[in-house]
């Protein structure tokens, strides 16, 4: 017999949410209604029309108090179908050999749909019990978090809707972990999406031509390929296992080079993108001066495909009441408590450019990583053992008194 809450996942994993001509309209009604079944309080907002924005609302005993916003994205990347041994969007459940557990198969399954459909199982059962608490509690499902937010929390964090939620705290993304370990994440990455583009002379590829577009990007090239080595070189010299670290380097990989129509010809010119994650343990902006500079004294343009604002929230530290709480409800569910740096980048970064804090903690733990992979998949009993990891993670969070 398949439990209720996972036919529930199903149907929202098998909503095709993909890029890019995701089926937004379908997914919000979905939700409209799941918060109607569960009692929800619930509203959609278009910042951008055509991209609708779900927040339900677990109203609190106390308004003066800032709320608690739980976010999650209902957007998923790209499938190559015929790399998928599953339909990506049936939610396919496949019993083990044993036949006592299952692995749903569908783009979305690790990201993000499953926390998502964890926050809403939790506040069924919250519902259901008649329990209140002081804060009240917020989830947001947004879309585009896979396209840079462009029109999800990006315009939402900049509205009077969201400024009316009066938030307080933010949970976010956290990532599927491989091993026994929960990880909590007050922080991550930067990216840092860059163009370099070199103009030079052109001619005739038999001639000695000086001053071509390859002379000049190369050094930018071979730069950006030292500084990949050197961070490379640190993330291996760290202690403890690579995925905790990952985040506390910076990350540089060329993604796209550009140039050449023939093989006789010099091309006039080069590009070469970087697709970069900057470690929030050095400043930013420095490295954005850094960056135009080596640009400039090697001749080249460069644009920067996304530039992020400054994070203005309080740092995380070990005294706040919000990481205490995440912490205590980890290990009184069974899990390890790692904190670290988010490897890549979420939607708490919107929350953190308004000087909300914003912590990503995900419940899956022991289970193999394939978010953005083919043949993603969750295992049911990993996904059920969430359940009452975010019912106790909202209920204690929403009983946190006023830390101003």
């Amino acid at each position: 017999m398949e439990p209720a809450s996972v036919t529930r996942f199903r149907e929202y994993l098998k909503i095709k949410t993909v890029h890019p001509t995701p089926d937004y309209e379908k997914c919000a009604e979905f939700l409209v209604n799941q918060a109607k079944e569960i009692g929800l309080g619930y509203q959609v907002v278009e910042c951008v029309k055509g991209k609708p924005i779900v927040i339900m609302k677990l109203e609190g005993t106390d308004p003066s108090l800032p709320s608690i916003l739980l976010n999650s994205h209902t957007d998923v990347v790209p499938v190559f179908r015929d790399k998928w041994d599953y339909d990506p969007f049936a939610a396919t459940r496949v019993p083990f050999d044993d036949g006592k557990d299952f692995k749903i198969y569908a783009r979305g399954a690790q990201d993000m749909k499953v926390q998502g459909a964890l926050y809403m199982e939790a506040f069924r059962e919250i519902k259901a019990s008649g329990k209140k608490f002081p804060r009240t509690v917020y989830a947001s499902f947004v879309p585009d978090e896979e396209t840079v937010s462009i029109g999800g929390m990006d315009p939402f964090s900049k509205s009077q809707e969201f400024r009316d939620l009066n938030v307080g705290f933010g949970i976010d993304e956290g990532s599927v972990s491989a091993d026994g370990n929960t990880y909590i994440l007050p922080s991550e990455r930067a990216t840092v999406p860059v163009v370099f583009t070199a103009h030079g002379n052109t001619g005739h590829g038999s001639q000695f031509i000086e001053g071509t577009a390859i002379e000049k990007i190369l050094p930018v090239i071979n730069e950006l390929l030292d500084l990949r080595a050197s961070e490379l070189a640190k993330l291996n010299a760290l202690p403890g296992q690579r995925e905790t670290n990952l985040g506390l380097v910076t990350g540089v990989n060329l993604t796209i080079l550009e140039g050449g129509k023939q093989a006789n010809v010099v091309p006039e010119t080069f590009s070469a993108t970087f697709d970069i994650r900057y470690s929030p343990l050095k400043d930013l902006h420095e490295f954005y001066e850094y960056l135009e500079n080596l640009a400039a004294k090697n001749g080249c343009e460069i644009k920067f495909l996304y530039r992020e604002e400054k994070n203005i929230s309080k740092p995380v530290t070990d005294d706040n009441e919000f990481l205490k709480v995440i912490k205590s409800t980890c290990i009184d569910t069974g899990r390890k408590p790692v904190v670290t740096v988010m490897s890549a980048c979420t939607d708490a970064r919107w929350l953190r450019m308004k000087g909300i804090q914003s912590i990503g903690v995900g419940a899956i733990h022991d289970h193999p990583e394939y978010p953005h992979a083919n043949n993603e998949y969750m295992i049911e009993s990993k996904y059920i053992d969430g359940i009452p990891f975010y019912t106790m993670l909202i209920e204690r969070l929403a009983c946190v008194p006023d830390t101003n």
